[in-house]
């Protein structure tokens, strides 16, 4: 019998999605020092950055196999080291080739580890009947947000290639720890000759829920905007210097920790699709009206559009925390497969979606304006009641 109980596994899961966020997202608040360095444009960058994709892509394609195959743990050994090497290699380059197949790497490592710790998360779930993907996926954030604040703190005295190694080592030796201690209860590997997942059978078998995969990208690419821009967009377009400029991605950041720890106290009194419906009206309203508002008064008064921006990425937030990880559930939910092969499935045309609209959100913002790059997510936010009835069951 296992000595780790069902509340020190948990405790340990939450450690590390948190960590995941810390380190994963340290850097982010950054670029533009990143993109400083590379010496590109609004669309140089963007697309250099979008290109990660290609990792992510092949990692959705084989992880799930993989973790099926070998268990979770080699899984996550495996990633924890990738995603320490690859972006202390992107926090010290200036060579755009580098970067480029650095970038490949660390986007293919952070899927494996994505999906190795959801797929455990799912495991956990499934055991304990406690539903905490949310709040997993909470933990994530406040790890995202926790590395905002180091960031402003640091970004005026510590480089950012000495900020991202220090880091990036201490999480790659706590991690190592961590998997030790959860080795008990970590997913083994399939050892039922009838119940076999071969990667040629991936190719097959590979289905792709519409409507789950649509709504989750019109529910996350916001999160995905704001990680990429938020620090570009108030400071090349609000005119926020400093560390200030980090505050509304904290705000945005900070809400959506609130509204993946909170939101299970809504269940009671309200479905989860009507719930969807609501919040994706609120998120996706809130962030276009404070975009337009703030560029509308940008030139009168500057310190009130900042305050505009802030409200109405605190609003985006609360608005669009717990969607991602709702449609996430219900993907598991109308699925046959494995946790790990439906998370790499659901997360590959997760993937291409989301490259698309980086493609484009990047390009327009080159060629218009960030501000107009910005309504693409959105837009897609206030698309989400469209697809909010795969959420019925869960």
């Amino acid at each position: 019998m296992s000595a780790l109980t069902a509340k020190k596994e948990l405790l340990n899961l939450r450690v590390l999605f948190f960590l995941f966020g810390l380190g994963i997202m340290s850097w982010v608040p950054r670029y533009p020092e990143v993109k400083a360095a590379l010496k590109l444009d609004n669309g140089a960058f963007g697309s250099l950055i979008s290109t990660g994709a290609i990792g992510s892509l092949v990692s959705l394609l084989t992880v799930g196999h993989i973790v099926h195959k070998i268990g979770v743990k080699r899984v996550l050994q495996v990633a924890s080291f990738l995603l320490m090497a690859t972006l202390t290699i992107l926090s010290h380059t200036n060579s755009v080739p580098l970067f480029f197949v650095a970038n490949i790497l660390f986007l293919g490592a952070i899927s494996a580890f994505h999906i190795s710790i959801n797929a455990q998360g799912f495991n956990y779930q499934d055991r304990t009947g406690k539903f905490v993907i949310t709040q997993l996926s909470g933990l994530w954030s406040a790890g995202a947000l926790a590395t905002a604040f180091i960031a402003g703190f640091l970004v005026d005295h510590v480089s950012l290639g000495t900020h991202v190694t220090i880091l990036m080592v201490a999480i790659f030796i706590i991690n190592f720890l961590i998997i030790k201690i959860l080795s008990p209860e970590l997913i083994k590997a399939n050892t039922d000759i009838n119940i076999e997942y071969r990667l040629r059978d991936s190719v097959k078998e590979f289905s792709i829920d519409r409507m789950v995969s649509f709504g989750l990208i019109c529910a996350i690419f916001l999160e995905f905007a704001i990680s990429d821009w938020a620090t570009i967009y108030t400071k090349e377009e609000i005119g926020i210097l400093g560390g200030l400029n980090t505050l509304p991605y904290i705000l945005f950041t900070l809400m959506m920790i609130f509204g993946r720890f909170t939101v299970h106290y809504l269940l009671p009194k309200f479905t989860l699709e009507r719930l969807a419906v609501f919040a994706s009206l609120l998120a996706g309203a809130s962030f276009l009206i404070s975009v337009f508002l703030a560029r509308t008064i940008f030139d009168s008064n500057q310190d009130l559009a900042f305050i505009i921006i802030c409200i109405g990425f605190t609003l985006a937030g609360l608005g669009s925390s717990f969607l991602g990880p709702s449609f996430m559930t219900a993907a598991n939910a109308r699925s046959k497969h494995p946790a790990s092969v439906v998370i790499g499935q659901i997360g590959v045309s997760n993937i291409v979606l989301a490259f698309v609209l980086k493609w484009i959100l990047a390009w327009t913002a080159q060629l218009t304006s960030l501000t107009i790059g910005l309504v693409i997510p959105g837009i897609l936010l206030l698309t989400v009641p469209f697809f909010a009835k795969t959420l019925k069951n869960v």
